[in-house]
């Protein structure tokens, strides 16, 4: 039985393109543009916290303190998401619990957020753009068919680079994947740099195989050798320094809770209760280095999660 949604759900949404051709450019901040981060607070058990004030943070770049200029809550803030769904040939036995969980992000979509998704195998295709629709993208969610390899890494990148063109300022990825890369051109590499160089939220669902191994393998490997396996390792790479999170749902079912569903809960609880913290770097020169960041909270007992940093463009020469 499929696990009741509640309204918390309202307002996630999800956007995809079609594979590039080249990598992504960095997205820089300009002379007047204020340095923009989605922060993220919980308390010691996991729960967001609602009520943060702007006293209440401080945030460093390169180790030095950054007067915050601009502080507001997310709660009514439309998002420009991607939502990258893994179609490769293990997932055939998992399609029907990410078919149902995308319908109920469909149905309580919020009127003004953007509504896209790309599905990859061997290769990363477009099903439907925010241009086309809601009763396409429904129609979509039930074709879904699980064949071939997994272009994990293409797929990122791709969903980063049309993320980065959303209409809305708040932007977020959300990748859902039960394996390992098997069919990118692109690399880890390539990946985590491109992820450093957005201002992209990003979510990984790692949906693991239980102790029955996924449709056509076995726990110990794939038909051709590759590891039947999440590679959460990976997943966490991507996700963290975007201030996201990556989730390893091994047994999705156990307990008689559908996991895939909760964990999307959960992330659109993650970007209704958040907060946007802008400010301007006292580091003015334009070396084209990546300037890392770290944002507290003066609070107790309290966590702060968001990126780890952003690229300043080199002077033109």
């Amino acid at each position: 039985m499929k696990s009741a949604i509640p309204p918390a759900l309202i307002g996630l949404v999800f956007v995809g393109s079609t594979l590039a051709a080249q990598q992504p450019p960095p997205v820089f901040r300009t002379e007047t543009q204020a340095v923009l981060v989605t922060a993220t607070v919980v308390d010691r058990n996991g729960r967001q916290v609602a009520d943060l004030r702007r006293e209440e943070l401080r945030l460093f770049e390169d180790g030095s303190p950054q007067a915050i200029a601009q502080f507001h809550t997310d709660a009514d803030t439309p998002i420009s998401a991607v939502l990258v769904v893994d179609t490769s040939g293990s997932m055939v036995d998992k399609l029907d619990d990410v078919e149902d969980a995308l319908r109920h992000v469909l149905d309580l979509a919020r009127a003004d957020d953007e509504l896209t998704m790309l599905n990859f195998s061997n290769v990363v295709d477009v099903v439907a753009t925010a241009d086309e629709g809601r009763d396409r993208l429904r129609r979509q969610i039930d074709r879904l068919q699980a064949l071939g390899g997994t272009a994990l890494y293409d797929a990122m990148i791709e969903g980063l680079e049309h993320a980065r063109r959303g209409r809305h300022r708040k932007k977020a990825l959300i990748l859902i994947t039960d394996g390992n890369d098997t069919a990118s051109a692109r690399d880890e590499g390539d990946a985590i740099d491109a992820v450093r160089r957005s201002e992209v939220l990003m979510y990984a669902l790692g949906i693991g195989h239980g102790e029955r191994g996924s449709f056509g393998h076995d726990l110990f490997g794939g038909p051709f050798g590759d590891p039947d396996e999440v590679d959460i390792r990976t997943l966490r790479r991507l996700a963290e320094p975007t201030g996201g999170r990556a989730y390893e749902l091994d047994d999705a079912h156990r307990g008689g809770v559908d996991r895939i569903d909760q964990t999307v809960v959960d992330i659109a609880r993650e970007l209704r209760v958040q907060y946007t913290i802008g400010y301007y770097p006292t580091n003015t020169r334009k070396d084209g280095k990546l300037r890392r960041l770290k944002l507290e909270t003066t609070r107790p007992g309290l966590t702060v999660r968001a990126r780890s940093g952003y690229w300043e463009p080199r002077a033109p020469s």
